[in-house]
């Protein structure tokens, strides 16, 4: 196990549920469909393509390989014998990731693993599972399985998982299904009750830390701060997020945010007025900032209570407690209405001039 280890020690996180799985490929005894269920970024894709790796692997554990220098298997007067097969032992490390197999699954060249996604879409149809349905039925061209890898599923249609349910009951021997869910409650219960969920785990903040400053993303202490915060332990949002085009507006939302509450606590209508029209006139943007501020004012409420929890926006405590103190538990409230019934009325294409306006209003800061 601890050759194992060293083969995929590039992966940061879920090493436990990684070896779980490969475990099952060692043994033979993989399900033929999984539901790997966490956040966005939590490490579902490299789970899934390890695993395939892993399937797909020339040297893996307990395989018959001929030799590497056999034909066709015709002799001659003059051949010696031929050499026996190659037996590769069980503590071999799987994947190997140097054969040909391994290389071309982790570069993503395999015809037999079949990606499938939204395609731009709000939801996953029944389109690509019947197309799918149809493609299951042709096996594998290079690999003992033929792997699909359902981004998003829990976006799938009704229809669609009713569809993908008549493959899942009798699959074809050769087909290993894996969803990868971002809550996977959203599946009908059927189709979850024909696979097993293993849900990936976040990342302790001094592990994310670490990764990112192993990836040259060196960042002042707020950013980093920030970074932490808002990925929730998972790498693949705090790479997204440490990106300068990302994190530049992320930054830029805390600090309208941030001059908006204090505007408020001060009961400065001008100063208010003066954070809303910062904010801008683009819906999308203007939601954005509205739910960072419920993010905010959620710590607010709940450190006024005097809860001891973890903090959603503020990276600082005791900055947060002193803007606590400034509010009391009945402004901070209204407020929190008044931000959500924004959004709600945003959402529904509401005047983004007028909402913003007659939110400071039923707040009671103007």
């Amino acid at each position: 196990m601890a050759q194992e280890k060293a083969v995929y020690e590039g992966v940061t996180g879920n090493c436990t549920l990684l070896a779980g799985l490969l475990r099952d490929v060692r043994d033979n005894r993989l399900n033929h469909a999984y539901i790997l269920d966490g956040p966005k970024g939590s490490g579902k894709h490299t789970v899934a393509r390890w695993l395939t790796a892993a399937i797909a692997c020339d040297n893996r554990p307990g395989k018959e390989l001929a030799p590497a220098d056999s034909d066709s298997g015709q002799l001659s007067l003059f051949d010696d014998l031929p050499a026996p097969p190659r037996i590769i032992p069980p503590d071999a490390p799987l994947p190997c990731g140097v054969c040909p197999a391994c290389r071309k699954v982790l570069e993503g060249n395999s015809p037999d693993i079949r990606l499938v996604g939204r395609e731009g879409k709000a939801s996953l149809g029944v389109e690509a599972i019947r197309f799918l349905r149809q493609d299951v039925l042709i096996p594998p061209g290079e690999l003992d399985r033929k792997v699909y890898i359902l981004e998003d599923a829990e976006t799938m249609t009704t229809q669609a998982q009713n569809a993908l349910l008549l493959t899942l009951e009798e699959p074809p021997p050769y087909v290993l299904f894996l969803l990868l869910c971002n809550g996977a409650d959203a599946l009908l219960e059927t189709v979850r009750s024909r696979a097993p969920v293993l849900r990936t785990q976040p990342l302790p903040d001094d592990a994310v830390r670490a990764y990112l400053l192993s990836h040259r993303r060196r960042l002042p202490e707020e950013e980093m701060q920030a970074v932490l915060l808002l990925s929730g332990g998972c790498i693949g949002q705090a790479m997204t997020l440490s990106d300068a085009r990302t994190l530049g507006p992320v930054m830029r939302t805390r600090a309208l945010c941030t001059d908006f509450l204090e505007g408020c606590a001060l009961r400065q209508a001008g100063r208010v007025l003066s954070c809303l029209n910062q904010w801008g006139t683009k819906r999308e943007a203007v939601c954005d900032i509205l739910a960072a501020l419920t993010q905010a004012l959620r710590d607010l409420i709940l450190l006024r209570a005097g809860e001891s929890v973890r903090l959603t926006f503020y990276t600082d405590r005791e900055a947060a407690l002193d803007m606590t103190a400034r509010f009391t538990q009945r402004g901070l409230l209204a407020l929190y209405d008044a931000v959500n019934r924004a959004r709600e009325v945003l959402e529904a294409n509401g005047n983004v001039r007028l909402t913003l306006t007659q939110m400071a209003a039923e707040a009671g800061v103007l």
